[in-house]
């Protein structure tokens, strides 16, 4: 068996790869991983050379822009069963705005997969858990080196390609594993990376949460996958804290939810709304795309809360977006981006220990970088579309720019890794198949939520404060510095104070500077101050007024209790 790669979009994503194999006797088998911007699949197949299939790895456009026209010589597109159930669902949305040629040719193509299936009779291929979205696989290439006689020259080898991928689970389909009960040879590695991944997300739940528990509209802008994903998490987490939070998700994050079957605490589905009304209220979090809202949902809920000063519009970036500016609602605008940081690419590769590992998904000085970053494997960061052999008689081949006396050392290394990793010979594959939604282990600071938000069924807005109530036997009072009764010092109940999260200070703020409102007409009603957290106030009536949107009133503040 002769085996190859090539990329097929080096330049355009790098995300795509055509692998060739070739039995002893000529036969050649084709198969094209990822079908990303300008792959053309007329340049790159020789007369003589006919697609085998197509392995699919998850439903982003930068994944699949090309798929359509590449579909040809009956070959199959092979996915796990969520990703097709998405891509149906995808295709049709996302040929609106994108040229994407005849989809009914790839949705024929179509073809689900979640065990080991067969293109040669010496040549399969399955999908692999690997988290980056709901549904996201990497895919098992498998081959066997055959005498004519068919008895078993080498056994097996396995190649992995992992697609996007994280090692965390995401929205309870689990990440990538690095145990398998046979040895991983060769890795196509996209080595995209995000760092800043769990911190981001922290921060977005955190504001969302804070605003939504503090009677805001709340709206969150996103692509369609991470719509499903963030909501998934915002549903679980809520019922974590054991708070009431209504989540909808609108659009084609709700065609996608449903059409996985979720099943989510909190989560409700609008993919058709008339009025946007219809879908916000105070302290509903409402979920839709795209994540730059010039159309879709996206627009439209922003358009009706754009001059809420006490509603927030979130804009969750998985790529190039522009903030949205100019409207009178609090705006954030957070990268998230569900890529594994450096430290778990090492960790994955380290934990493989592969002969080989070709880096994708990766141009330039970072291509160049990862070139050098293993030294117990033969690594590929070429940046053309030549061919390269990979594996060939029976052996795992070095790229021709290496000494073969650096060769023989990484040989070396290798086999010594190899003899430290985990293995499991009577273990399972894993499956692309959901379980139950872990928070922390899906990146979310679970104990930090549970500090800030955690809470009684009372309404935190009706606790009384400290300033409402006089101090009893026992209560620690005192001034900076000075004992008090339990023998603690002003000093540590200020510190105390100050490490209070930014929700119970919010909550008690509010609790004690509720106002009366007085119209012009003389009706007096009761007002909350809001803040969006860079200084602005902004009073939300708590009563019933008989106002019009954009009517200027005159106030009179009167401070006290409820």
């Amino acid at each position: 068996m002769r085996v190859s790669y090539q990329h097929a979009n080096v330049r355009s994503g790098n995300e795509s790869t055509l692998l060739r194999f070739t039995t002893d006797d000529g036969t050649r088998a084709c198969i094209l991983v990822d079908s990303g911007d300008d792959v053309d699949l007329d340049s790159l197949l020789g007369p003589d050379e006919y697609l085998n299939a197509i392995l699919l790895t998850h439903a982003h456009i930068d994944h699949y822009r090309t798929l359509a026209r590449n579909v040809r010589h009956n070959a199959p597109i092979y996915t796990s069963p969520a990703t097709a159930t998405v891509l149906k669902r995808a295709l049709p949305e996302a040929r609106k705005d994108n040229d994407l040629g005849d989809i009914s040719a790839a949705l024929d193509a179509l073809e689900p997969i979640d065990d080991w299936t067969s293109i040669l009779p010496n040549l399969d291929v399955r999908p692999v858990p690997a988290g980056h979205t709901p549904g996201g696989a990497g895919f098992l290439v498998r081959f066997r080196e055959t005498e004519t006689t068919g008895e078993l020259l080498n056994g097996e080898h396995h190649l992995l390609a992992t697609g996007d991928f994280t090692e965390r689970p995401c929205a309870g389909y689990p990440g990538l594993e690095t145990t398998y009960p046979f040895d991983i040879d060769a890795v196509l590695l996209n080595a995209s990376t995000e760092d800043a991944y769990p911190s981001a997300l922290d921060e977005s739940v955190r504001t969302v949460l804070e605003r939504a528990y503090a009677g805001s509209r709340v709206v969150v802008a996103t692509s369609s996958l991470t719509g499903v994903h963030y909501a998934t998490l915002l549903g679980h987490a809520a019922a974590a804290l054991d708070r009431d939070l209504p989540i909808t998700l609108v659009g084609q994050a709700a065609k996608l939810y449903d059409g996985l079957g979720l099943d989510d605490p909190g989560i409700e589905t609008r993919d058709v709304f008339d009025r946007p009304g219809e879908v916000l209220e105070q302290g509903r979090v409402t979920i839709g795309g795209p994540e730059t809202p010039t159309r879709g949902s996206a627009s439209r809920l922003l358009e009706a809360v754009a001059d809420d000063p006490a509603a927030v519009f979130v804009q969750l970036a998985t790529g190039d977006s522009v903030a949205v500016s100019n409207v009178r609602c609090t705006t954030r605008c957070v990268e998230l981006r569900n890529h594994p940081s450096i430290e778990t690419i090492d960790d994955t590769v380290r934990d493989l220990a592969p002969t080989q590992v070709v880096i994708k998904h990766a141009m330039g000085e970072t291509l160049n970088r990862f070139q050098r970053r293993f030294d117990r494997c033969f690594t590929w960061g070429t940046n053309d579309d030549e061919i390269h052999r990979l594996y060939e008689g029976g052996e795992w081949l070095a790229p021709d720019w290496i000494a073969e006396t650096t060769a023989t050392k990484i040989r070396t290394r290798q086999w010594k890794a190899m003899k430290n990793r985990s293995f499991d010979a009577a273990g399972a594959v894993p499956t692309v198949r959901r379980d139950s939604v872990n928070l922390a282990a899906e990146g979310l600071d679970l104990e930090a939520l549970e500090d800030a938000f955690a809470r009684s069924s009372a309404d935190p807005y009706e606790a009384s404060t400290a300033e409402d109530e006089p101090a009893t036997a026992g209560t620690a009072v005192g001034v900076e510095g000075e004992p008090t009764t339990d023998g603690t010092t002003a000093d540590a109940e200020v510190k105390e104070a100050d490490d209070r999260s930014l929700e119970a200070e919010l909550l008690d703020r509010l609790a004690a500077i509720e106002s009366k409102l007085e119209q012009p007409d003389g009706e007096t009603v009761r007002a909350r101050v809001l803040t969006d957290g860079d200084g602005e106030q902004v009073l939300r009536l708590v009563d019933t007024a008989d106002l019009d949107a954009g009517e200027t009133v005159e106030i009179t503040i009167s401070t006290g209790s409820s």
